[in-house]
């Protein structure tokens, strides 16, 4: 934890008198000191704020995760909110810490954390992360600070040509969000990069930029070796919206991968080809019809398109049935096929039924599938924290309690921790467990925590 931050956050409160004897203690480097003069003070003073920030910021020099939540939760039960101040700087302190760890891993999670909360006080150390000895670091870093310092555009301009591949992906990613159409001729290049994740980008940003000049490229990579690089391919061309669509459509529609299919009936969308679409609507895979009928404007082949799908073999497309209910049928036809889907005897399909009965009205249904996932023994981890955040965002306080548990629980194993951190940004809520996570023994942990409190607490 950096002193200065630990400082100026203090004395800034102007209550700071009754913690002095805490933050000496704490500053000369008696943690427990400060921890035990910290609550000395409470006991008399259990108003002052500055004295829970002590305590709280005594207990994560420690590493005492439970004492963090305690206090923590202590401290917003008697201020009666989040102290969003307070976390922001809590999560400054650990992604700073981040940027100077050994792990690239760490260092790439702060850095994208500093660029998505607009963290300005860490944006020179990511900027000096551009002196890194890791290709994939200084392409997050010279990302990161793509429009605020002037070795950045030049740092990213190379890492297009780095020698590993995960790094010019990173820089193709970051030059096309930042620069858009100015940057077609370097997407163009990497859109024909030796490694497929780099030629997926660039063609999902040449698609997403409408770039006229990529379709000879984007039909000559619907023969690519990689599906989802053919995929990406056709899904670009029928953004562009230029050349035979249709025949493109014909031809993707023709390929082994379910993902290339699908942008086959994207293609035939672009070209307004009804015809074309209504026949694919008794296409023999029930999500291929699905998306056809949709496209096609709905109505009965796509009611009967979603029946097939919702009582398919395969559970993914059973889910998917339910995912694309609402857009099929309309919130209220949506319903119908949600509700037995809510029954399935596999999690992911009631969690997707779920989701459709919460948007389409029927909260009380959807609040009740979600709490039954999350209390299954058959429910993986993953599912139960999709659970547990439906039910936080459905304003159902057992999603934020078993986040809270989930992300302090050793037991559940440090990838089950930090997925459990980073779960609280989709449920947009803070727990005592995630301000407690960092003071978690594992560095990816502690980092998921900062970055998710850094999110939640911006602006």
């Amino acid at each position: 934890m950096t002193r200065s931050l630990v400082l100026g956050s203090l004395f800034a409160l102007g209550c700071a008198a009754h913690a002095r004897p805490a933050v000496a203690l704490y500053e000369s480097g008696d943690y427990a000191g400060a921890a035990r003069a910290a609550d000395h003070a409470l006991a008399a003073h259990p108003g002052d704020e500055a004295l829970w920030q002590m305590r709280i910021r005594a207990a994560l020099a420690l590493g005492d995760g439970d004492g963090v939540a305690r206090t923590y939760a202590a401290y917003r039960a008697q201020i009666g909110q989040d102290d969003r101040e307070l976390l922001r700087d809590l999560a400054i302190a650990t992604l700073g810490q981040a940027l100077a760890a050994p792990s690239v891993k760490l260092k790439i999670t702060a850095i994208e954390a500093v660029e998505e909360a607009e963290l300005q006080p860490l944006a020179e150390q990511v900027a000096q992360r551009m002196a890194d000895d890791d290709d994939r670091v200084i392409a997050a870093a010279a990302v990161a600070v793509l429009n605020g310092y002037p070795r950045a555009p030049q740092a990213a301009g190379d890492m297009l040509h780095s020698e590993d591949a995960e790094a010019r992906r990173i820089a193709v990613e970051g030059i096309a969000r930042k620069v858009g159409k100015l940057a077609a001729s370097d997407l163009e290049a990497a859109a024909n990069d030796p490694d497929p994740r780099v030629r997926r980008a660039a063609l999902r940003w040449l698609g997403q930029l409408k770039d006229p000049g990529a379709v000879a490229l984007a039909r000559e990579r619907l023969a690519d070796p990689d599906d989802a690089v053919r995929a990406a391919a056709g899904s670009a061309l029928a953004r562009i919206g230029q050349g035979d669509l249709a025949a493109l459509g014909r031809r993707a529609l023709g390929d082994r991968a379910l993902a290339v299919r699908l942008a086959g009936v994207e293609l035939l969308a672009a070209a307004r080809d009804r015809a074309a679409l209504a026949q694919l609507a008794d296409d023999p895979d029930p999500v291929v019809a699905s998306e056809a009928a949709i496209a096609a404007g709905g109505g009965a082949p796509a009611a009967r398109a979603i029946e097939r799908a919702a009582h398919a073999a395969s559970w993914e497309v059973r889910a998917g049935a339910a995912n694309l209910a609402v857009r099929a049928l309309g919130k209220d036809a949506a319903r119908a096929v949600a509700r037995p889907l809510g029954a399935d005897p596999e999690p992911a399909v009631r969690l997707a039924a779920a989701r459709v009965l919460g948007h389409s009205g029927d909260r009380p249904a959807a609040i009740a599938i979600a709490a039954a996932v999350l209390a299954s023994p058959h429910a993986s981890r993953a599912l139960q924290l999709e659970a547990a955040v439906d039910l936080a965002t459905q304003g159902d306080p057992r999603g934020a309690r078993a986040l809270d548990a989930l992300v302090r629980d050793p037991d559940h194993g440090a990838p089950v921790r930090s997925a459990a951190a980073a779960a609280h940004r989709a449920a947009r809520c803070i727990t005592p467990g995630l301000v407690a996570a960092l003071a978690d023994g594992n560095g990816p942990v502690r980092v998921a925590a900062a970055a998710a409190l850094a999110v939640l607490t911006r602006h």
